[in-house]
């Protein structure tokens, strides 16, 4: 049972809920923040003239010192009118000279910032703007002054729009419609999309379970086990390479049990026939010494097969791994045509077959290791020798052309039929009609060989009429 948390939709879901969650707490921070400005700019742009028309009425009891009550008086009923406003009186340079606000109200700074003062009175700027509230220490809110002359000298009128009793109203409203409100369109909210987002996570990641159950099934050994791709997306192309992945598995496989059945079958050819021939000569006393030698013979000719195949063994494994390195030196083709030739005609002469060297008046210098492509070309003359019968021709081509070496074995022997061409260079793969054991031979000579020439950058391939001889063609880059 997997743990909720454990799993890739648990954990993807959560950071999903913590995504939205963060998102639309930001959200509603951001919300009330742009309402506040709004309301700030839409309460200073209705009263922007507020301050001048006070200073007019204010004027005549300022002109020589302030006359507080005669102040009060007067302005009393404005503040009845509009009791969320804060009017003070200020100098020049920003002090706090007399205030009008609730009673008490305390002024906790007496020192008022005068830039934005004066870019309201002065400036042409219509966004926007606040100032210092006096009663608090680091708050700045929206407001209206205009010029007026206090004891001689210049003063401003300066009115707080959303004075302390506009802050309770809104305190009050802010704490139930505002959170109420807010809160039920985030729940809301939250829940639509908690729902449509863990329905596609659920469907997203249903591919993925079904993957890993797949994935689960071939660790288990169900090795035939695929998984269904739909679409063109990442996990679509992780379905197609897990598909992949499992088909070249189960083909290595078939080919492991394919190549322990084809090595013990070699194997038991030679080992049985030793040990016939020795138990054959240490329990017949009465064998001569002509008839001993014949079947020490024998047994020496299985050994020689037997340590043959092993070694070819380890070379094809050798050569597979790239464990090996290209000892390359400069050498002619042709010349290491005509000794293969040499090497084989002796062979070739007891079948009574025909052995032909063909190459261009070109012999461009090749760079490579002439002890592997000597093997590689010795496994096809001998191949095409073997199957190939009285009288043929076996023919040993070279070509050069754009740049590449073309080098091809071709034989009049009964050919390969067309279902069977593309299994010659796997591994003991001989065809039906070369498993009677008059043509020796282990099955990993054209394996050896399509290794060898694939280690020199090269291509080898196969053409043949079914019935009517076989061409090895071999193309390496000069």
């Amino acid at each position: 049972m997997i743990k909720p948390l454990r799993s890739f939709y648990g954990r993807l879901s959560l950071l999903f809920l913590l995504l939205v969650i963060l998102l639309a707490a930001s959200t509603l921070f951001i919300a009330f923040q742009a309402a506040g400005h709004l309301f700030d700019e839409v309460e200073q742009e209705l009263n922007r003239k507020y301050a001048s028309s006070l200073a007019v009425e204010l004027q005549p009891f300022v002109t020589d010192e302030i006359q507080t009550d005669m102040i009060m008086d007067r302005i009393q009923y404005m503040m009845v009118l509009n009791p969320m406003v804060e009017i003070y009186l200020i100098s020049g340079t920003g002090e706090v000279l007399a205030y009008f606000t609730g009673p008490g109200d305390m002024v906790k700074r007496h020192q008022i910032d005068m830039v934005p003062v004066k870019t309201f009175v002065f400036g042409q700027n219509s966004e926007l703007i606040r100032g210092d509230d006096p009663r608090t220490t680091d708050q700045v809110k929206p407001f209206s002054a205009a010029p007026l002359k206090i004891a001689g000298k210049q003063g401003f009128v300066y009115v707080i729009l959303r004075g302390r009793n506009f802050d309770r109203s809104l305190g009050m409203i802010r704490s139930s419609y505002y959170i109420r409100s807010g809160l039920i369109s985030f729940l809301l909210a939250l829940a639509v999309t908690l729902i449509a987002g863990f329905s596609l996570f659920s469907l997203l990641t249903s591919r993925l379970r079904k993957l890993g159950k797949s994935v689960k099934g071939f660790e288990e050994g169900d090795y035939g086990n695929r998984v269904e791709v739909k679409g063109a997306d990442e996990i679509a192309g992780l379905g197609r390479a897990f598909n992949d992945m499992a088909r070249s598995v189960e083909e290595s496989i078939e080919q492991r049990n394919d190549l322990i059945t084809n090595i013990s079958h070699d194997l038991r050819s030679p080992l049985t026939s030793i040990r016939g021939n020795i138990e054959t000569v240490l329990l017949k006393d009465a064998l001569s010494a002509e008839e001993q030698k014949t079947y020490l013979e024998s047994a020496l000719k299985s050994v020689s097969a037997f340590q043959k195949l092993v070694e070819q063994l380890f070379e094809l494994s050798k050569l597979e791994s790239r464990d090996i390195k290209i000892n390359r030196e400069i050498f002619i083709p042709a010349e290491l045509a005509q000794d293969i030739i040499l090497k084989y005609k002796l062979q070739a002469e007891k079948k009574d077959i025909e052995l032909k060297l063909n190459h261009s008046e070109r012999n461009s210098p090749f760079s490579g290791d002439i002890a592997l492509l000597e093997r590689a070309l010795s496994n096809l003359l001998e191949n095409a020798i073997n199957y190939t019968g009285e009288g043929g021709i076996v023919c040993l081509t070279l070509e050069e052309k754009t740049g590449k070496l073309f080098i091809s074995v071709s034989d009049t022997g009964q050919g390969i039929p067309p279902e069977e061409a593309e299994r010659v260079f796997e591994r003991f793969y001989r065809g039906d009609k070369s498993r009677d054991r008059r043509i020796s031979g282990t099955g990993l000579g054209l394996s050896i060989t399509r290794e060898i020439v694939e280690l020199h950058r090269g291509t080898i391939n196969l053409e043949t009429s079914g019935n009517r001889g076989t061409t090895f063609i071999i193309e390496l880059p000069l």
